[in-house]
């Protein structure tokens, strides 16, 4: 026992001082060497996701209707063409034009007819005017359009689920026009001559809008 004293000895002591490092090292790893959170990238900013405009109100520059406008792009329960939703194939156009229509007693006899404008998309031409008496047809030259020409409103709105004139004055007038190409019916619906841009008749060639409801002589 006496002999193997020292051996003994330096054996502790060679452990204390091969443990003492070890524990620093440990120590280390466990108090400093922590994983860092998640950082965002220089220069990129987290930005909330974008809101529908309050209360239904148009985004600006978005063109808006009078009040009690009747709905425009298609009859009611169609999905909107913003929605890039088709209908099928030969399928007609529909303008707002499930609610009756009611002309008023004093509009009545008070228009005979609308100047509407032919344009070609392609823009090579002027549009072309062409004065259509209220219940007549007119054909399209050069093409096999045929546009109908039926009720007039000069200041169309929808009032007890119909549509009809809040008076005789022209604030909003609109026609309502049936098209039909090669004999077959492709549009029935209202055209606006105040919103244009608005209304829902489309064709690869021509464009047809509302210029002006013209009075009775």
């Amino acid at each position: 026992m006496t002999e193997q004293g020292p051996i003994t000895k330096k054996l502790i002591r060679l452990g204390v001082a091969i443990a003492i490092p070890l524990a620093a090292v440990a120590l280390y790893f466990a108090v400093f060497d922590q994983p860092k959170p998640a950082t965002q990238a220089p220069g990129v900013a987290q930005s909330p996701a974008p809101s529908a405009p309050a209360g239904g109100q148009a985004a600006p520059g978005q063109a808006t209707l009078p009040p009690d406008h009747p709905p425009i792009g298609g009859a009611q329960g169609s999905p909107p063409a913003s929605s890039g939703a088709s209908v099928p194939a030969g399928h007609p156009q529909m303008g707002a034009t499930s609610r009756s229509v009611r002309v008023p007693d004093e509009v009545k006899g008070k228009w005979e007819a609308v100047k509407l404008l032919v344009e070609e998309k392609s823009g090579g031409k002027p549009p072309r005017a062409f004065r259509v008496k209220l219940g007549a047809q007119l054909a399209i030259p050069g093409s096999k359009l045929r546009v109908r020409v039926g009720d007039f409103l000069p200041a169309l709105q929808v009032s007890g689920g119909e549509v009809t004139s809040a008076s005789n004055e022209p604030t909003n007038p609109a026609v309502l026009v049936t098209v039909s190409e090669g004999g077959k019916e492709t549009f029935r619906g209202w055209l606006f001559s105040k919103f244009p841009e608005m209304q829902p008749f489309e064709h690869p060639t021509y464009r047809i809008t509302l210029a002006e409801g013209i009075p009775a002589s």
